[in-house]
C-alpha cells in the first residue's frame, strides 16, 4: 500500500468566528458578545459568504474529477457545512477527528487586548516563535503536525494505494499538513508564514499528487502541489477560482557544510 495518487485537502468555508476575529483584528471588538464567546468551537456556522466560496471550489473539484474513492471530513459544523454545500456527486462523508481544528485553548475566542494583558508572555513568544508556541493549555503547529497529521497520513498509507482522498478541515492543520509532507525546515515554513502568497485562505484546496503533471508518471512519494482558492471578482460579481501552476518539491537534504551555513545565518545572543 502507499499514498493516495490524489490527495484534495480544502479548508472550510468562511465562518461566523472568522468574522468576529477579522473585525476584532480591525479594532471593532462588538462582537465579542457574552453569548459568543461562550460559543464551542466545534459550534461554529458558515456565513453566506463561505456557503458561496464552497459551492465555488466545489464546481471547481467536480470539474477536475467526477467522483473520489474517500471523502474525509472535520467534525467542527463548519466543515460539515462545507462538505455538504460543495455537493460533490455521490459523496460518502468519514468523520475523523484527526482533522479537527487547532487548539487554540484557553485564548479562543477572546479579544487581543484581552490575550496581551491576561497572558503577556505567551503573547510574546507567539510572535517570535509562531511554529512551536502553544496558547495556553492549546496546540503549537508543530503538535498539530507531529500527532495529528502523521496519524492521518498513516492511515492513508495503509488504506489509500492508487487512490483518490477528497478531505475538509481546517487552515492551520493544512499548515500542518505542508509542513509534514513538504518536509520543510523551521526556516521555510516561517518564509511561508509571513508571505502573502501562501495565506491558506477560506476553501483554499491544496492537492497533493504522486502523478507527475507534465508526462502522467508517478512515483512512490507525494512530489507534487497545485493550489486552487476561490476570489471574488468585483467586475462581476462573482466567485471564480484562481489556480496556480503545478510545483515539484523534494525531501530536503543537508550536507554538514548545509548545517554550518544555516547556524552561521543566526547571530550569537551571548558576547561569548
Amino acid at each position: 500500500m502507499g499514498m493516495p495518487l490524489d490527495l484534495y485537502v480544502i479548508r472550510h468555508g468562511e465562518s461566523e468566528a472568522n468574522v468576529i476575529v477579522q473585525a476584532g483584528e480591525q479594532g471593532d471588538n462588538s462582537l465579542y458578545t457574552q453569548d459568543n464567546v461562550t460559543v464551542p468551537d466545534r459550534s461554529w456556522r458558515l456565513t453566506a459568504t463561505g456557503r458561496k466560496q464552497a459551492d465555488c471550489i466545489g464546481r471547481w473539484l467536480v470539474a477536475q474529477q467526477q467522483l473520489f474513492d474517500r471523502y474525509l471530513v472535520s467534525p467542527y459544523v463548519r466543515t460539515r457545512e462545507t462538505a455538504a454545500t460543495m455537493a460533490l456527486p455521490k459523496a460518502r462523508w468519514e468523520e475523523t477527528r484527526a482533522l479537527r481544528e487547532r487548539s487554540w485553548g484557553e485564548i479562543n475566542t477572546i479579544t487581543k487586548d484581552e490575550f496581551k494583558n491576561n497572558y503577556s508572555r505567551n503573547w510574546m513568544f507567539k510572535a517570535t516563535d509562531p511554529l512551536y508556541w502553544r496558547p495556553p493549555a492549546g496546540e503549537s503547529i508543530a503538535d498539530v503536525s507531529e500527532n495529528r497529521v502523521h496519524n492521518m497520513l498513516t492511515s492513508l498509507n495503509r488504506k489509500s494505494d492508487a487512490e483518490s482522498v477528497v478531505a475538509v478541515t481546517h487552515g492551520d492543520f493544512m499548515l500542518a499538513l505542508m509542513l509534514t509532507l513538504e518536509d520543510l525546515s523551521d526556516e521555510e515554513f516561517l518564509r511561508r508564514a509571513d508571505a502573502p502568497e501562501w495565506r491558506i485562505t477560506n476553501c483554499t484546496c491544496l492537492h497533493y499528487s504522486r502523478r507527475d503533471p507534465n508526462t502522467g508518471r508517478t512515483s512512490k512519494r507525494v512530489r507534487w502541489e497545485q493550489t486552487a482558492r476561490p476570489v471574488y471578482v468585483e467586475e462581476t460579481g462573482r466567485w471564480e477560482v484562481k489556480v496556480e501552476p503545478w510545483r515539484e518539491f523534494q525531501r530536503p537534504v543537508m550536507s554538514n557544510g548545509d548545517l554550518v551555513d544555516v547556524v552561521h545565518a543566526v547571530d550569537p545572543h551571548l558576547d561569548l
